[in-house]
């Protein structure tokens, strides 16, 4: 017996997955926008009933906190990090490879993106400013490059691709809800201004819109050799995820199962690379 790598089904699923872009065109991106807009107008709103970019924290950050526990905005936290978000991507990489496309290109930009917006911006986060009188912090005291907030941006990214591939409105206000409430875990942490928050939000469904709109029509990463490789983002992020925490609270309740079934899910939707097959290369 001998092991033989093939890549006949995978073939056979990006060639469905090619399929299902065929006539999609931008349907999903133009409801992207619209709801990028909504969020913008939130923002000015907030900005000018509240007095300004610092506005609101006080009241979101004990609102917050007041309506679940500590180590429930502690686990909300994580599924902002992008990757937490890559393990999770492992739902749809064999079934819906469109959509994990759509997610490492929005993910690129999106990892560029915010880098150059904190770096340029470089925003004190709310522990340097506020006395520990103001502010009842959960976790590390993060003090630097507060704008925009990169965990909402990356899960607003994230339910952005998963909002354009859906049709049903009561799954896209589902998807937007839990993103907001992983937006909303960043202030209940004291890490970030309310302002921080709505920027990432508008940011990341922006990303998403144009991650998307790309990967109608550019489909490189429909091609079996590619998807293969692409595969190693979420193996690596299996790992990562175990030993750089990246200043959230550590949740080994949350990560540890999360990773095994990360692991699990993986091996089982690519077991069929390798087949064993009678004989041997001899023969």
């Amino acid at each position: 017996m001998v092991v033989e790598f093939s890549l006949h089904r995978l073939r056979q699923a990006l060639h469905t997955a090619n399929e299902r872009l065929i006539g999609r065109g931008t349907a999903g991106v133009v409801e992207l926008l619209l709801v990028a807009i909504a969020i913008v107008a939130l923002g000015i709103g907030v900005s000018l009933a509240s007095g300004g970019y610092h506005g609101g924290f006080h009241f979101l950050h004990h609102i917050s906190q007041a309506a679940l526990p500590e180590e429930a905005w502690e686990w909300l936290t994580w599924f902002g990090d992008g990757r937490v978000l890559l393990v999770v991507s492992l739902l749809f990489v064999r079934r819906r490879p469109e959509i994990f496309w759509a997610m490492i290109v929005g993910a690129v930009i999106g990892g560029l993106y915010a880098r150059g917006m904190k770096v340029w911006f470089d925003e004190l986060r709310p522990p340097a400013v506020l006395s520990p009188a103001e502010i009842h912090l959960i976790g590390s005291a993060l003090s630097r490059h507060s704008f925009p907030s990169g965990h909402t941006l990356t899960v607003f990214l994230f339910a952005g691709v998963l909002f354009a591939h859906v049709d049903a409105w009561r799954w896209r206000v589902l998807l937007l809800a839990v993103a907001a409430m992983v937006g909303v875990s960043r202030v209940a942490l004291g890490v970030h201004w309310p302002q921080d928050v709505i920027a990432g939000a508008f940011s990341g469904l922006m990303i998403a819109a144009l991650a998307v709109w790309i990967t109608r029509y550019w489909r490189i990463g429909l091609r079996p050799g590619i998807h293969v490789w692409l595969l190693t983002l979420p193996a690596a992020a299996l790992v990562l995820v175990l030993f750089d925490h990246q200043g959230n609270p550590w949740e080994p309740e949350l990560i540890i199962p999360m990773v095994v079934i990360g692991v699990l899910v993986l091996v089982t939707n690519y077991r069929d690379l390798f087949a064993l097959q009678r004989g041997s290369r001899a023969d």
